[in-house]
């Protein structure tokens, strides 16, 4: 009698969707399996160690009529993300089922930083809806600060105070560095 491995059926049993694309499982830092836009199928999202520093968001949807995953987002670029401890960029899931995107340096120079962006998916798209970030210098306690922003009803804090932010949700794949609101920013 033929019987499958307990790992396999335990696939088969709750519907996992299959693996990525094998030359897009290269270089992968943290993936995650989750329902990301909310249709009740298992999708994945893995972040991917990029060139020049970057890490590289892959959002995958499951299609049940083909029972495949295929990319729905590519966010070549989406954080910083250097191949060494303290500085690899990863990936979690919150219990309200949002992505989370961790990135930051905490082991070279004295300029420490650490951040999460929060991905939802809203009206057909995959929006940046959240942003926290907390910066330190390890040479000035006096130096940096911290943020914590939701983009979808305009509130957050800085440095613990509470603060209005105007900035809508982005749309992950236009998501860059230079669109860290001023709240976030310390000199």
């Amino acid at each position: 009698m033929f019987r499958l491995p307990l790992c396999l059926a335990g696939a088969l049993l709750l519907g996992a969707p299959p693996e990525a694309p094998a030359e897009e499982r290269d270089h992968v830092l943290s993936e995650v399996t989750v329902d990301l836009n909310g249709d009740g199928q298992q999708d994945r999202a893995v972040l991917r160690q990029a060139e020049d520093d970057y890490g590289e968001l892959l959002l995958y949807l499951h299609d049940t009529a083909t029972n495949h995953l295929s990319v729905a987002v590519k966010a070549p670029e989406l954080v910083f993300s250097a191949d060494e401890p303290g500085r690899r960029a990863s990936l979690s899931v919150t219990k309200q089922g949002s992505l989370q995107v961790h990135s930051g340096n905490e082991s070279i120079g004295r300029g420490r930083w650490s951040q999460t962006l929060t991905i939802v998916y809203r009206r057909g798209a995959f929006l940046i809806a959240g942003i926290t970030r907390a910066e330190r210098d390890t040479l000035d306690a006096s130096a940096g600060g911290s943020c914590d922003l939701n983009l979808m009803t305009g509130k957050g804090t800085r440095n613990g105070a509470q603060v209005r932010v105007t900035m809508a949700p982005v749309p992950v794949t236009e998501w860059t560095d230079e669109k860290l609101p001023l709240a976030c920013r310390f000199p």
